[in-house]
């Protein structure tokens, strides 16, 4: 054989197993074996004939351990056959040595990144065999797969992970739906917790091109998986992987065709529906855009589909999209133009220009927004200083001009649509301020938005004289709100211009808010300050005469004087917003807003707008129809949306006006001023201005989809309230911005707990730009937090001072009469006078009374707290700089501390968790302190138990010492005995009702007047939740509330009064209260019954290590006391037969608390095999959850007879679970060789009468023959019960 050649070799190892007979077979294997030793090429074959010689598994293990010793001197291209062979043949013996093996395997294809489209080399094509060597040998062996998987799954160092560990993984998807489900979820899991990163990729994509060829459609699926994991690293990965496919295709035969299916599953992730994956999706289109632009332009046909799909993208896509085509329409090649790139440019950028003219001519706001977003793109991308490397001078230049033109032509959109020019003027303020906008182009915006800006304004005078109106009515004016005093050069007059004849100059004011915000943006980015427009902060405004706005006089006026009149004051609130957001956005957020002269004026200007909000909703409110505003919807609100709004509003008006005498609406001011907080309701993305809750509800989203919104970082002007000298002059103010804080708070958190299917495209405003981050909100809160303990122990204290004069004068006397100051700052140069606010109108004047103001900051600030601190995104790690500035506000030194400068910055290092921990302790104290007990407003109280109760969760997620958990028990039972307290408080120690219809600002309206507490079941429930739960025996504590106050309530419903009648000691607990108090007892249970369940499932799984008797002793008697709170909570269902929500809840309820009872059988199962004599606890704590089941048969067996909807659609699941409840005791029972008698209950209604199960066929015939009139008796008779 040495003799012959290779061919020859092989050929007669092949023969070889033919020819050997069975007593020469050893000899020959060890012949082949030193044969190996000296031919490494001659390898695969010898192993081939070695393995078909070895009949036995001995034999086999002798042939897989050779294989081992000889891999790595093993030729390229032998690796297949090997990796093959090792894989079909692998045992439990050498299974993990084998995949290490494979785990460190080098690289096969050892030469450079290949250009895209080069032909594939040699290496190549041996690492594309290896490939499907593996994906044969794993789909041979699972016991191989199994290891692969196991060993990856263990690894957690991004060092410790090798290219082909990505192979091995994708290779394991194809080996069925299962492996691919979890192989995914292990890729993600790592991607998301930072075992692997995008170098890993990176090392098994690049200079792989056979393994690229070989694994690309699990490659791409992997890809798809990653982006749709809804999570930012999964994310990241999958476009960096995209990426990755699209640029390192190769050879030229399949490049073109891989790189149209990465485009086609990047078109998936658009069609989605998912705002992640769509951005996600858009963010790959770009990336390749900014590198290989020339590679995209030969897939045009897909980039020009992105055109045409652009209804449903939100305003960040529609970005994405544009930059895009953008880039590639700018983007010049060295080509010819004949090329087929330069054609399909051409043809992108004809398609693109079409596109714009078609959606700036458009009526529809959604389609001008489109237009003005790939318009301003298209302005950066020209006026870019280099769009491509090889671009020429002349041609930068000569784009830059085409720029100019293009925006040129989209100004001139003021004159015909003034609604879309203030969207462009929004837009090209975003662009400024993030900086895409080039030199020469901000130039130019500059001077034309000064030159907008100059048009609205007028010379300052004195002498105003009044304007008319349609036909020959007149409107008198006056000049409001003067800062800059006699030197003042200029004045705002919107009365002149609303009463102006020239249309186009009245149309102007629907971009009045848009051109201020813009050129006072391109004044900073120019100048670095705002000092040259600094005199319209202070300038005053032409506005109707303060007498127009008196009860009285609105009602004499004509339907067009007074739609000028709210539309004037809706201009002058938008006015002021914008010049607060122009001047808080332009301070670094650790600075001060300017000096004191600046500070000075933005909180005199918000007490001024404060005023203007109160003005507006009291003349709207006193109108007997929602006036004709003149002014067209801001940006920051859909038209279509705002008309659906209307329409509704309209409607519900209408339907009011039908059944209420028209002479309501024509009351006096001061018997509507200040209605109660109960038409307080938050519309959209702004709520009701502060304290003005009697503005009709119809009427909330007219006028607030007309308001543009406050920036975060205004937030930030709280800081300067204990700086003023008069702090009580601030208190309006910090009210006002502490509602705007609580809408954004509110807003933001809703988003970040949204399912991520709601979050979809589709069911997002694109035109929404108002919506505030969980960060954006922090930028703001940073100098806030610090001022937050002042004005709460502040305001706490003027309400206590406030609350004798409640008693006495009634509520509404609150407030009246006091003196209303203007805002003053240390170190300001001159002092304010009552001039610049309005005065004038009792109004204007309760805005700023300090004791409604105090009411409000205690509610709004209590209620951003709360909101805050039950974020689940505090107590992530990125996020625990703002818990420590939390705690460092709020610590021991809040009640004490006066100068908010001198407490320590909110980016001070990181706390020790035992710091922490009494931090939480300390800013717990604070809260209790601010509590008043049964004198304080009831919702105010429960709030405060609300944060006491976040900030103990917040610290025990920090890992404590033995001491401090002492501390934390203590202050758990602390809040249980307040909330307990707050239940036993009644209405004698409240404050009787006024019999006046009028309400302070802001006040606590009289909750607990009442022994039911009407309409306060949600507090109710809330007082319960956090008695029972922050209880140290919280099972004990519910058995004693169900077998006493609740077992004395009546069992009968009653109307009226006695309805109402509470039971001692819990003034809450009536006859039309007892349904709140049992479902809050219900989810009570049910956590007590999830925490039971996890914990024995943990057990049942090792998850805390070698079970103890002592573990499953506890597990026993929480299994006991939950099985006796179950029982007589339904127990309660037979006292009460007529409460058909109890029943419901019942159901709903008992039927979980049954499967988290069946999670735990399996243990019990288990552990009673093993310990049968021990059977006896379990077996008497079981008896009291079967006592509860019967009656949950019974209540499903009354639903069904009665006919009743709500019950009847809960019997089905619920007698599901109760049936997989007997199964699993009995087989409990049977595994603890213990005797069960099973028999048919006997069908009994709740009052323990026997009932028939079914109704016999004889009956029904009978009852055929029955009075029709008597059936339908019988019917309401049974509707009856049901209600």
């Amino acid at each position: 054989m040495p003799k012959c050649y290779r061919p020859v070799q092989q050929g007669i190892l092949e023969l070889l197993p033919e020819l050997v007979v069975e007593q020469d077979c050893e000899a020959v294997i060890a012949a082949l074996v030193r044969m190996t030793e000296k031919h490494s090429a001659l390898l695969v074959p010898a192993l081939e004939a070695i393995s078909n010689l070895s009949s036995q598994e001995a034999g086999q293990a002798q042939v897989t351990e050779l294989v081992l010793q000889r891999f790595q001197a093993a030729e390229t291209a032998d690796v297949p056959a090997l990796l093959r062979f090792l894989l079909q043949h692998v045992d439990s013996q050498n299974a993990s040595q084998v995949v290490e093996l494979l785990r460190s395997m080098p690289s096969f294809a050892l030469s450079k990144q290949q250009a895209p489209g080069q032909e594939q080399t040699e290496e190549e094509d041996v690492e594309e065999a290896a490939i499907e060597a593996m994906r044969t040998g794993l789909q041979c062996s699972h016991l191989a797969a199994d290891t692969v998987f196991s060993q990856i799954r263990s690894l957690t160092d991004p060092e410790q992970h090798v290219s082909i560990d990505l192979w091995l993984l994708l290779l394991l998807v194809g080996l069925g739906a299962k492996r691919s489900e979890a192989v995914h979820k292990l890729l993600r899991k790592k991607f998301t917790e930072g075992h692997v990163d995008n170098t890993w990729l990176d090392k098994a994509v690049i200079s792989h091109q056979g393994a690229v060829q070989g694994l690309f459609p699990g490659l791409l699926g992997l890809a798809g998986q990653l982006v749709q994991a809804g999570q930012a690293g999964p994310q990241a990965a999958g476009t960096h992987l995209y990426t990755l496919l699209f640029t390192c295709c190769s050879p030229a035969d399949t490049a073109a065709q891989h790189r149209q299916e990465v485009l086609a599953g990047l078109h998936g992730h658009l069609g989605s529906g998912q705002a992640g994956e769509v951005s996600t999706a858009l963010h790959v289109l770009l990336a390749l855009t900014h590198s290989h632009a020339a590679l995209l332009l030969d897939h045009a046909d897909f980039v020009s589909a992105l055109l045409d799909c652009l209804d449903n993208l939100t305003q960040a896509q529609l970005h994405q999209v544009f930059e895009v085509v953008s880039e590639l329409v700018v983007f010049s090649s060295s080509d010819s133009s004949e090329s087929q790139a330069e054609q399909n440019r051409q043809r992108l950028g004809k398609q693109l220009e079409g596109l714009l003219h078609k959606q700036m001519q458009s009526e529809e706001v959604q389609s001008q927004r489109v237009g003005i977003i790939g318009t301003i793109k298209l302005v950066e991308r020209l006026a870019h200083p280099s769009p491509t490397p090889t671009a020429h001078p002349a041609a930068l230049d000569q784009r830059s001009k085409e720029a100019e033109q293009l925006l040129a032509r989209s100004f001139d959109a003021k004159q015909h649509k003034p609604a879309m020019f203030a969207l462009l003027c929004d837009e090209l303020t975003d662009a400024v301020t993030s900086g895409r906008l080039a030199e020469p182009i901000r130039a130019w915006l500059s001077l034309a938005a000064t030159e907008e800006l100059e048009m609205f304004l007028d010379d300052c005078s004195h002498d105003l004289p009044a304007v008319q109106c349609k036909g020959s009515e007149s409107v008198a004016g006056g000049s409001w709100m003067n800062m800059n005093g006699i030197a003042g050069q200029v004045m705002l007059p919107l009365l002149k211009i609303l009463a102006s004849p020239d249309q186009l100059h009245r149309q102007s004011l629907a971009y009045l808010c848009a051109v201020t915000r813009l050129a006072l943006t391109l004044e900073f980015h120019t100048l670095g300050n705002l000092d040259g427009l600094s005199a319209i902060l202070g300038c005053p405004l032409h506005m109707p005469h303060i007498d127009l706005m008196q009860s009285e006089a609105v009602l004499g006026l004509s339907t067009e004087q007074q739609s000028l009149v709210c539309t004037s004051l809706l201009l002058a609130i938008n006015w002021l917003r914008e010049l607060l957001n122009a001047w808080a956005r332009h301070v670094q957020p650790t600075e001060c807003i300017g000096g004191a002269e600046v500070q000075q004026n933005l909180l005199v200007r918000l007490q001024n707008l404060s005023q203007l909000e109160a003005l507006l909703a009291h003349v709207i409110a006193l109108l007997p129809s929602s006036p004709c505003l003149q002014v067209l919807a801001g940006p920051h609100t859909p038209a279509q949306a705002q008309t659906k709004n209307q329409k509704k509003g309209r409607a519900k008006e209408a339907k009011k006006s039908k059944g209420a005498p028209s002479e309501e609406s024509s009351e006096p001011a001061e018997d509507q001023e200040n209605v109660g907080d109960n038409a307080a309701v938050s519309v959209g993305p702004h709520r009701a201005p502060a304290g003005h809750s009697h503005l009709p509800l119809s009427r909330l989203p007219e006028v607030q989809g007309q308001l543009r919104p406050l920036d975060a970082r205004v937030l930030r002007l709280l800081g300067q309230v204990q700086a003023t000298a008069l702090p009580q002059a601030a208190l309006a103010p910090a009210a006002f911005l502490l509602e705007q804080l609580q809408v954004q708070l509110v807003e933001a958190l809703t988003r970040a707990r949204r399912p991520a299917f709601l979050n979809s495209a589709a069911s997002q405003d694109a035109s929404t730009g108002a919506h505030q981050t969980p960060q954006q909100i922090w930028g703001g809160l940073q100098s806030t937090l610090p001022a937050l303990p002042t004005l709460l122990t502040m305001c706490n204290a003027r309400q206590s001072s406030a609350a004798h004069t409640e008693g006495q004068e009634g509520v509404s006397q609150v407030g009246k009469g006091e003196e209303v100051v203007v805002a003053c700052v240390e170190g300001a140069s001159q002092d304010p006078t009552p001039d610049l606010l309005i005065t004038g109108h009792p109004i204007v004047r309760a805005a700023l009374a300090s004791t409604p103001a105090a009411a409000r900051v205690m509610q709004h600030g209590l209620h951003c707290i709360q909101q805050l601190t039950a974020a689940e995104w505090l107590k992530q790690p990125e996020h625990r700089v703002l818990l420590y500035a939390f705690l460092r506000a709020f610590g021991k030194d809040a009640t004490s501390s006066q100068d908010s400068h001198q407490s320590p910055p909110v980016s001070a290092c990181a706390m020790k968790s035992h710091e922490a921990i009494q931090g939480c302790l300390q800013a717990c104290h604070y809260f209790r302190a601010l509590s008043k007990r049964a004198l304080g407003p009831l919702d105010q109280e429960v709030s405060l138990l609300h944060i006491q109760a976040n900030l103990i969760s917040i610290a025990e997620t920090i890992p404590g010492t033995s001491s401090t958990r002492e501390d934390l028990c203590q202050a758990k039972e602390a809040i249980s005995r307040a909330a307990e307290e707050a239940l036993q408080q009644g209405s004698e120690s409240q404050p009787q009702e006024s019999s006046s219809p009028l309400q302070v600002q802001g006040a606590d309206p009289p909750t607990r007047s009442g022994g039911g507490w009407k309409g306060q079941q949600g507090v109710i429930g809330d007082l319960v939740h956090l008695w029972v739960a922050w209880s140290s025996q919280p099972c004990q504590t519910m058995l004693r509330l169900l077998q006493g106050a609740l077992a004395q309530v009546p069992s009968q419903p009653v109307t009226g009064k006695k309805a109402h009648e509470p039971v001692a000691p819990y003034p809450g607990l009536s006859g039309s209260s007892v349904h709140i108090w049992y479902k809050a007892l219900s989810q009570e249970l049910l956590l007590q019954w999830a925490t039971h369940a996890a914990g024995v499932v943990a057990m049942h799984k090792g998850r805390q290590g070698p079970l103890q008797e002592e573990a499953v002793d506890s597990a026993l008697e929480q299994l006991r006391q939950c099985g006796k709170v179950f029982s007589s909570l339904l127990l309660l269902n037979k006292a009460h037969l007529k409460r058909m929500q109890m029943h419901a809840q019942a159901l709903r309820f008992g039927s979980k608390v049954i499967q988290h009872c069946l999670r735990t059988l399996p243990f019990w199962e288990a552990w009673y095999s093993a310990h049968p004599n021990q059977v006896e606890p379990f077996s008497k704590a079981i008896k009291d959850v079967q006592s509860g089941t019967r009656i949950l048969y019974v209540i499903c067996a009354e639903g069904k007879a009665n006919k009743n909807i709500t019950i009847a659609n809960l019997v089905v699941g619920s007698k599901h679970v109760l049936e997989e409840f007997r199964v699993g005791v009995t087989a409990v029972m049977l595994a603890a060789k213990q005797h069960i008698l099973q028999g048919n209950l006997k069908h009994k209604d709740l009052t323990g009468q026997e009932v028939s199960s079914q109704v016999p066929f004889t009956q029904i015939l009978s009852d055929d023959d029955e009075d029709d009139n008597e059936q339908q008796g019988r019917r309401q008779e049974a509707g009856s019960d049901t209600e």
